[in-house]
């Protein structure tokens, strides 16, 4: 979703933001996270503003402990962009922050204890700071308060209806539904933005309101809550299913073939051995392509890819990049893509049927 099918400005101003109030609420000062840092930490995998939010804020508290000459120290992310680096991608994302902040504390001589629970706790809005600002942000406070039962802070309205932009065209949204539609092909938004999940579970609406503003609202969509549904009925954590993990993107890839998030569940809750392969019989020969700006979701859709060859389902991943920073791109190509600009690049070399986008 964000960097394919939206331009997530409404993301980045929340999280510059919070990283700005983060700074004075520390002490620190006032933090400008620039649009090459934000890049950088999608680029190396932490693409949810949950964490690298937190992993911030983290830095900061490290650096007023660090032992120094001068306590007027410029915020900089080098070293920990080259901890996270040094962590292997297959990982998922929080734990891959949390060992880069806990190496970071080691070198900087400070006791990891003082930031770990600022990370490690990034997705509970109940114990992280950072998450409770953002998310008020994101969702305005009227949302905010209705989604979480909190009392808001700031009385703002939704950054993402106020900055997000679509990068899909009206037309090229069509197209994708009108795809949707044959039985040859099938159509899922994959996407780690909260969601309201499956009925009765209490997620927020940040994917729906993105997929809403490009015209996509009634495609099947696969974003954090629908992985955390997942996560708790198999008594999991949510982080471990969620991209670069195989099971969310077998969850879109099932779910765009016309499989219900229960059946899904079902699913991916047996062992391989066990999955009835006939069910999905429809799969077999069929290309599975995903259009990424981040590397996690091309790792969780050729883990999937091989899950299913390995129990006799003959697929293809054809794996699209959607990128134009240098960094990203240069990630993107990393785990084999074609790189494009833009959406709209991207799907004129994708056919439907005899039509071409």
């Amino acid at each position: 979703m964000d960097g394919v099918l939206l331009k997530p400005k409404g993301y980045h101003r929340a999280l510059q933001e919070t990283v700005r109030l983060a700074g004075i609420s520390t002490g620190f000062g006032e933090v400008l996270l620039d649009d090459g840092q934000i890049a950088q930490f999608e680029a190396l995998g932490i693409s949810s503003e949950w964490h690298s939010s937190a992993l911030c804020m983290a830095v900061m508290r490290l650096e007023q402990y660090r032992e120094r000459s001068s306590k007027l120290v410029p915020f900089n992310l080098d070293r920990l962009f080259e901890m996270i680096a040094a962590q292997p991608m297959q990982h998922p994302a929080l734990a891959r922050g949390l060992s880069a902040i806990e190496n970071l504390a080691v070198e900087y001589n400070v006791s990891a204890s003082l930031v770990r629970g600022l990370v490690a706790e990034s997705e509970s809005i109940n114990q992280s700071p950072t998450l409770n600002t953002f998310q008020e942000l994101i969702l305005g406070s009227e949302i905010f308060e209705n989604t979480y039962y909190k009392k808001s802070k700031f009385q703002t309205e939704s950054y993402l209806k106020l900055y997000d932009e679509r990068l899909l065209s009206e037309s090229m949204a069509a197209h994708i539904l009108a795809c949707q539609q044959r039985p040859d092909y099938g159509v899922a938004i994959m996407t780690n933005r909260p969601s309201s999940g499956p009925p009765g579970f209490a997620g927020a609406p940040d994917a729906e309101m993105g997929a809403a503003l490009v015209g996509l609202v009634d495609l099947p969509l696969v974003g954090y809550g629908e992985i955390s549904w997942l996560a708790e009925q198999t008594n999991q954590q949510a982080g471990e299913l969620a991209k670069p993990a195989w099971q969310n993107a077998l969850a879109a890839i099932l779910m765009a073939s016309g499989c219900s998030i229960e059946a899904c569940l079902e699913f991916i809750g047996e062992q391989p051995l066990a999955w009835p392969v006939a069910d999905y019989a429809n799969l077999q020969g069929s290309t599975i392509t995903v259009f990424e700006d981040t590397p996690g979701g091309m790792i969780a859709v050729q883990k999937a890819g091989d899950q299913l060859k390995e129990i006799g389902l003959r697929v293809t991943v054809q794996k699209i990049g959607v990128a134009e920073d240098a960094a990203k791109r240069r990630a993107l190509l990393d785990q084999g893509a074609i790189v494009y600009s833009d959406i709209g690049q991207a799907l004129t070399e994708i056919k439907c049927g005899a039509n071409t986008f």
